[in-house]
């Protein structure tokens, strides 16, 4: 008999942990899930912002290959006048103007209005515009190296192009940039001949040395700046990591630990920004105490108190879209509802408190769960501090016939 009373005891017991290990469970993964969702959230809050630096750069950028156009057609116009004005034209005034002054300008100022038109284009995403910025910029530089190629600083115009795509910490629109550049330099001075006055690579040594020398350095130039594009990324990497432990950090100190809910400093937080914010909604805030919280504690264990609160924060999320839940303190919550109607309130606190009525406690038939409703109303920019002592006041009233559901009402 002893040995069956025993047996009946430990396969009670053993449920009861199997229960509470399952609800601990389960209590565990919606933790993890809402870690991941954080995570997930501050992520895409971070890469927004990234994406923002980027069009910030990119619109820079666009702006460079516009003063790079415009600069060079201001030199051109400079140098042709002193040309034209001196002893050293070899062709005629209106070939030169056409050869070397309008045609590039011409060829430039298309590359611009193609520029224009994809950084306006609602068509093109923000990578694809990265890659047109940038590869038009080395179209503008070759079509200035094709035709001033004489001078041989004009061979490091490319460099500029390629510098520009760093910041974008991207491998592959640097690669392709700078190798874009080299077949430029390469095209250029193999398959094109401008201007007939120019020595070729292959008829004069000096050329050819400044064309060897001008690969070499574009070549590792380039290669320094894939180097600083991934120490920017590792950069990037690291504040991103950095950003999101300080919003987790953040969220900690504005979460209860016990319900996952938002806490009482987070109230207050959420109350002064609807002191702050100009009136363009309707706020209600509701007040809401489990009934006879205390005397759970007592009877039955506070290990049971707490599960009633977790029990009861399930609940509240379940409808969490249309309300903010806090949990004040003890056994004490608020939920704020934003721009909404009194009525509608009413009906979710009505729907929270029906599925009190069902929550049934399997190792504990006895108890039976109510929680009371304080409500009211933020109106004509209400501080805060008004607005709870109504709701707490509400509360109060309802608690006079407990599982009741009350609305502050000014007295006439």
């Amino acid at each position: 008999m002893f040995s069956l009373l025993f047996e009946t005891v430990f396969r009670i017991a053993l449920g009861g942990t199997n229960l509470r290990i399952k609800r601990s469970g389960i209590i565990a993964a919606d933790r993890n899930q809402d870690k991941e969702n954080f995570n997930a959230l501050q992520v895409e809050e971070i890469r927004r912002e990234y994406e923002r630096i980027d069009d910030d750069w990119l619109r820079l950028h666009y702006k460079t290959s516009v003063g790079l156009v415009i600069f060079a057609c201001m030199i051109e116009f400079v140098m042709g006048i002193l040309l034209i004005h001196s002893d050293m034209l070899t062709t005629t005034v209106s070939r030169f103007v056409l050869k070397f002054m309008a045609l590039p300008s011409g060829a430039n100022l298309l590359c611009i209005a193609a520029d224009t038109a994809i950084i306006r284009s609602e068509r093109f995403s923000q990578k694809r515009k990265i890659y047109s910025v940038s590869l038009i910029f080395v179209g503008i530089c070759f079509i200035l190296f094709t035709v001033h190629s004489t001078f041989t600083a004009i061979y490091y115009i490319f460099a500029i192009g390629i510098m520009l795509t760093t910041i974008y910490a991207n491998y592959r629109v640097t690669s392709i940039t700078a190798l874009t550049s080299i077949a430029a330099i390469v095209i250029s001075e193999l398959f094109i001949v401008w201007d007939v006055d120019k020595s070729s690579i292959f008829e004069s040594t000096h050329r050819l040395s400044d064309f060897i020398i001008s690969l070499f350095v574009l070549t590792a130039f380039s290669i320094v700046c894939m180097v600083v594009v991934r120490f920017e990324k590792e950069k990037n990497l690291a504040s991103i990591q950095i950003e999101i432990e300080r919003q987790r950090l953040q969220k900690r100190l504005q979460v209860d630990e016990m319900t996952g809910i938002f806490n009482r400093k987070a109230l207050h937080e959420a109350l002064k920004q609807i002191e702050d914010d100009a009136p363009d909604g309707r706020n209600i805030l509701a007040i809401v105490d489990l009934d006879q919280f205390k005397g759970i504690n007592d009877n039955w264990g506070h290990h049971l108190g707490d599960r009633c609160l977790i029990e009861f924060t399930k609940i509240l999320k379940e409808n969490r879209g249309k309300f903010i839940p806090f949990r004040y303190g003890g056994d004490e919550f608020c939920l704020l509802f934003r721009n909404a109607e009194m009525e509608d309130a009413k009906a979710v606190c009505e729907k929270i408190r029906s599925r009190l009525d069902e929550l049934h406690f399997e190792d504990c038939p006895g108890l039976k769960l109510t929680a009371s409703f304080g409500l009211a109303a933020c109106m004509d920019q209400m501080d805060a501090v008004r607005l709870f002592i109504q709701a707490d006041h509400a509360l109060y009233e309802a608690k006079k016939v407990r599982n009741a559901i009350h609305v502050f009402q000014k007295e006439a």
